[in-house]
């Protein structure tokens, strides 16, 4: 393509030429073509998987669950494989000057799971503003109802925890007024048209991994040249990418491959 960019159908089929294969028009024309997706896919996940690529660092939103019973979860987005930090808009219109709002967009602090919980369960539970929420494995917990929230936590990976939602202003958390600082591992589909979205540079990476891996399992031979674009394709897209010290406060989570 004139971007750069390659459909999975294309690498597919340049493979497939470098392996003097039969032409193909789509990937379920043959079951080597199927083959090769198969190996594209994995690939890709790997390729993603490996380093700290700028493309894939992205501010992001939770998503809401709308439960009454849990009025402080919202859900971690498949994407999803680590957070960075969180921010929730706890703007309260009946502070705003003049019709213009006061906007409060608060940054939420992380806790370990069991610092959490000994944060919230040391509440005073007839205290007012004090509701008690179970979560989906029976713990219950003290959460308050009369702020907004100012820490969070995540028992299992899935949903996001937070100590708190001013229930005067809303029956629930809204995924929409979070902020997700993430990185994220796109779906990656076996399609002709399905294509990786990152860069232009990065697809040359994908291609040579592809073609190497490929001669090692449906040809039982190494390709030297392959694997040494793949190399040296790596090494360039590394120098470029983000350089965070990513540490404490930055949650990972296992989901996508």
């Amino acid at each position: 393509m004139a971007n750069g960019k390659l459909s999975m159908l294309t690498v597919v089929q340049k493979t497939m030429e470098a392996l003097n294969l039969d032409e193909v028009n789509s990937i379920s024309d043959s079951p080597d073509a199927e083959q090769i997706a198969q190996i594209a896919q994995d690939s890709a996940y790997d390729l993603l998987n490996q380093s700290e690529w700028p493309h894939a660092i992205r501010l992001m939103q939770l998503e809401s669950i709308a439960d009454s019973d849990r009025p402080n979860y919202l859900r971690i987005p498949d994407e999803v494989v680590r957070i960075d930090y969180i921010k929730y808009d706890n703007t309260d219109p009946s502070e705003a000057v003049d019709d213009v709002d006061l906007v409060k967009i608060e940054n939420i602090e992380w806790l370990p799971p069991q610092q959490f919980l000994d944060m919230v369960q040391a509440r005073n539970t007839q205290t007012e503003g004090i509701q008690m929420v179970t979560d989906f494995n029976g713990v219950r917990m003290p959460i308050r109802t009369d702020t907004g929230p100012s820490y969070w936590t995540s028992f299992d990976d899935e949903y996001i925890v937070f100590d708190a939602v001013n229930l005067d202003l809303e029956s629930t958390l809204q995924g929409i007024k979070s902020q997700c600082h993430a990185k994220w591992i796109q779906n990656i589909t076996i399609d002709d048209d399905f294509q990786l979205d990152a860069p232009a540079h990065f697809f040359s990476l994908w291609l040579a991994d592809v073609k190497s891996t490929a001669f090692i399992y449906m040809k039982q031979e190494a390709s030297p040249k392959d694997e040494q674009r793949a190399r040296r394709a790596l090494a360039v897209l590394r120098r470029s990418a983000s350089r965070t010290d990513f540490d404490d406060g930055k949650v990972k989570y296992g989901r996508p491959r």
